[in-house]
């Protein structure tokens, strides 16, 4: 059997390799979301906020990961990632992310949002002439107040926590590439002093916080250069070590799975331990998917020419927990694969993971690429329906690929107030106007943004076999800078 390594890097590139299955435990039956503690924690060491959080209860709050064009750029370049928050709290933090901390070379990656902590790890390359390196930035910040969280307000006993990772073989041999990594652990853990709005000064070590783990990333020399390696220290494992608002959930949530290394996680009522394989042969297509639960193998044969799992995530919701897999094909074409926690069902889904990491069950969204106006990556927001397949919210799709096109005919369309808003009035685009796809239906309508800022609704026309046309005429004869891929 051959497996692979997967590597955090902007691209989320696929790397062959070897190393181990992933393990988690798992708590199906019940509902509390509370990781349980060990019976010497001090609850006095709760903040106010943390006693707050116990009473009314953890909720999820709402972000996006989003992309834009630098001032005076037309998209598809110098497009930057963004974030938006539905939180006050956080919005000198946001404001940096996206004015000085990311740029064309970055990518965000959200890893916990509830009202106790916003995290969420920035990975960014730097170009120097004809070199380039990576830069790693953490961003962890209390929900409620605003402030950057310190490793002091996550950990107690820090150095005990060390010195019991240390003495831990297995995991000292899983980062044994990684230059100098005890001290860089060390660091993390117990020195809050070294990290300045959460960037060490070398820019080769960060943290976050999940839903399930204290994430810690270094960066780690391959045959393909530095890539960033994701170190999970577990809440179930370490739990004495970790303070009590840090382990306090929403009911429902997902967590990232990190492949080749265990996790243990609780997710209410009774611990199981499951374990996610895959079998590549010797052309680098996935064969099947491998899933141990207590011990109990299941086995999913996989004839879609994948080459394999990018990403993966587990899902809670009440009793229930189900394990989405991404997986990757030619051209970057991706979708996923549902398997039930709970039984032995499993599904296949067009849609992928979207730029915003999907953490709240409830909403979260997913993406898929089209052939409309143009080849696109749109997304829109689902729930966790019936049997852990994706509900969608809404019928309408933000488009996320940055795309410029220029009408080549006049065209008429309708002004909307704002993006999916109701109508305004009627107008004539003029040949020559450029346009950037915004939202759409994949059906009837695409929605256009102009360089003054105007919404405009353009009808088109789908086929039974699928082509798009605009006044019945095909979309390359109506706008220049489409593309489609193969």
């Amino acid at each position: 059997m051959k497996k692979r390594l997967l590597y955090l890097i902007p691209a989320l590139f696929l790397l062959s390799g070897c190393g181990k299955s992933v393990s988690i435990s798992i708590n199906l039956p019940g509902n509390e979301s509370k990781i349980s503690e060990s019976g010497d924690t001090d609850e006095s060491e709760a903040t106010e906020a943390t006693k707050e959080s116990v009473k009314k209860g953890v909720e999820m709050l709402d972000a996006n990961v989003y992309y834009k064009p630098q001032d005076g750029y037309q998209p598809p370049e110098n497009i930057i990632p963004q974030i938006k928050a539905d939180n006050k709290n956080l919005e000198d933090t946001v404001k940096k992310i996206n004015s000085i901390w990311t740029s064309d070379y970055s990518k965000i990656q959200l890893t916990r949002y509830d009202s106790n902590i916003f995290s969420l790890l920035i990975d960014t390359v730097k170009v120097d002439n004809t070199a380039s390196s990576e830069e790693l930035r953490g961003v962890n910040i209390s929900s409620s107040t605003g402030k950057e969280l310190k490793i002091t307000a996550v950990l107690k006993d820090a150095n005990t926590l060390y010195e019991k990772l240390m003495s831990d073989h297995d995991f000292v041999d899983d980062y044994d590439d990684i230059d100098n990594f005890s001290e860089k652990l060390k660091s993390v853990l117990t020195d809050p002093a070294a990290f300045t709005d959460g960037e060490n000064k070398n820019g080769d070590v960060a943290w976050s916080l999940s839903n399930g783990a204290l994430m810690i990333y270094m960066l780690e020399n391959t045959k393909y250069g530095k890539q960033s390696v994701s170190i999970p220290i577990d809440y179930i494992k370490y739990k004495e070590f970790f303070k009590p608002d840090v382990l306090t959930l929403p009911d429902d949530y997902a967590f990232k799975i990190i492949p080749d290394r265990e996790m243990t996680v609780n997710i209410g009522g009774i611990e199981r331990v499951v374990e996610v394989d895959e079998d590549i042969d010797e052309y680098g297509v996935l064969q099947e998917v491998e899933l141990k639960i207590d011990g109990a193998k299941r086995e999913y044969k996989d004839d879609s020419y994948s080459y394999g799992i990018t990403d993966a995530y587990i899902f809670k919701k009440g009793n229930s927990a189900y394990l989405y897999l991404e997986l990757t094909y030619d051209n970057d074409y991706r979708s996923i694969k549902v398997i039930d926690l709970n039984n032995d069902e499993q599904s296949d889904i067009r849609e992928c993971f979207a730029d915003t990491a999907p953490l709240n069950p409830n909403k979260f969204y997913l993406g898929e690429r089209v052939a409309t106006i143009s080849t696109v990556n749109v997304e829109r927001k689902y729930t966790l329906g019936d049997g852990g397949s994706p509900k969608a919210l809404e019928n309408y799709y933000t488009v996320v690929t940055p795309v410029s096109l220029v009408a080549k005919i006049e065209l008429r369309g309708e002004r909307l107030k704002g993006i999916n808003g109701s109508y305004d009035s009627s107008i004539t685009l003029p040949v020559g106007i450029l346009l950037t796809p915004v939202g759409s239906d994949n059906e009837t309508f695409t929605d256009y943004s102009t360089s003054s800022g105007d919404i405009i609704r353009i009808p088109m026309q789908k086929s039974s076999d699928g082509d798009i046309t605009i006044n019945g005429r095909d979309v390359r004869d109506v706008f220049d800078g489409t593309f489609f891929a193969g």
